[in-house]
């Protein structure tokens, strides 16, 4: 779980070295191979590390130039998770016990990742918006541009299965909100339609 608790000081950024660059990816693929043998118990104590720790895991959408080591991590332990819970199979990774346990896990989880993106699209829409006046068509190109480099999305899809209605619709709220076409609502853009589907895959 030390991984989990430290996925910022591990996974924060891509080493300028190449050598060591390679290191932090093959880790991140070495965890990611790892998760893949865990039960659903300790994959509940993977994402109470990740919310418990003092530090803000890095949550870059995959191929982030930054470095997509924590994503890829987290996107395995998701989808890990759902592979147990969909194998009907697996009665006995899948307790009522483990289920309550790996859905708190999960909440808290989800209550972190969507506070973070909610944060990254503000500090998004600041920065365009201190920029000298553009086009409406401008301003959402922009947008749209800067949010498919900042928003894990891959993490929101991984997290779907999951999801209760009040969370899907709070997914479906920030999606329609935060995928400007013809401009952004928030600064009267002229009321463009947004578009969910990056989210939903």
């Amino acid at each position: 779980m030390t991984i989990f608790r430290h996925l910022r000081f591990l996974f924060g950024g891509l080493p300028s070295d190449s050598g060591a660059a390679e290191t932090t990816t093959n880790l991140a693929k070495t965890v990611s191979t790892c998760i893949n043998g865990m039960d659903l118990r300790a994959l509940s104590a993977c994402l109470v590390a990740v919310v418990c720790s003092s530090e803000q895991p890095p949550l870059r959408p995959l191929g982030s130039p930054s470095g997509d080591g924590a994503a890829i991590i987290l996107k395995s332990v998701l989808e890990r998770a759902t592979e147990i819970l969909s194998d009907p199979h697996a009665a006995g990774n899948c307790s009522r016990p483990n289920r309550a346990l790996w859905q708190a896990s999960f909440d808290e989880f989800f209550g972190l990742l969507t506070k973070y993106c909610l944060s990254k699209y503000e500090t998004i829409v600041q920065t365009i918006f201190t920029q000298p006046q553009q086009s409406t068509e401008v301003i959402g190109s922009e947008a749209t541009k800067a949010i498919h480099r900042e928003m894990p999305v891959e993490l929101l899809r991984a997290s779907l299965p999951h999801t209760d209605e009040r969370q899907r619709k709070l997914l479906s709220d920030f999606a329609q909100r935060s995928m400007p076409i013809s401009g952004l609502n928030a600064h009267g853009g002229g009321g463009g339609q947004m578009n969910s589907e990056s989210v939903r895959g």
